[in-house]
């Protein structure tokens, strides 16, 4: 029916109109500190990380993204929207699925520690904000502008 014609178009608009494509300066935290505590990193590590002005370099095409991340060491990863991919985090080897929440990139992540979660999004101001919850709760925003 007519419905689920208009709903299809939808999603489909949503999708393209969320591009991440582009290289982002990190700007500031909220709750950094925090966040990593709570994942077990040490007083030391934290200080380096929180040093740290990492830049996301983007690369998107619809549900497929490269994304490096340089900061004191550069990583990259590639993936796609529902499939399953490795990454390496504080908490150690970690399993993600990606998925689109509305113009949200969801990333359901299995850590040795516990369930967690990252979202990224690029808000009104035009900035991409990324939101990550500890298995504990505990959730700390990244924030970045493009360059």
């Amino acid at each position: 029916g007519k419905t689920s014609d208009a709903e299809s178009t939808f999603s489909i608009t949503t999708k393209m109109a969320v591009n991440f494509a582009g290289n982002w300066q990190h700007v500031e935290s909220e709750n950094f500190e925090e966040y990593l505590g709570a994942m077990g990193v040490n007083f030391a590590m934290k200080k380096i990380a929180k040093s740290i002005s990492p830049k996301l370099e983007i690369q998107q095409d619809g549900d497929s993204f490269q994304i490096k991340t340089i900061g004191a060491k550069t990583r990259e990863l590639k993936f796609k929207i529902g499939e399953e991919f490795e990454d390496e985090m504080p908490a150690g080897k970690v399993k993600v699925i990606a998925s689109w929440d509305g113009s949200k990139l969801h990333s359901a992540i299995e850590s040795p520690k516990g369930k967690m979660t990252a979202e990224r999004e690029i808000r009104a101001d035009g900035r991409l904000y990324q939101v990550m919850t500890a298995p504990d709760g505990t959730k700390c925003t990244r924030i970045f502008i493009k360059q």
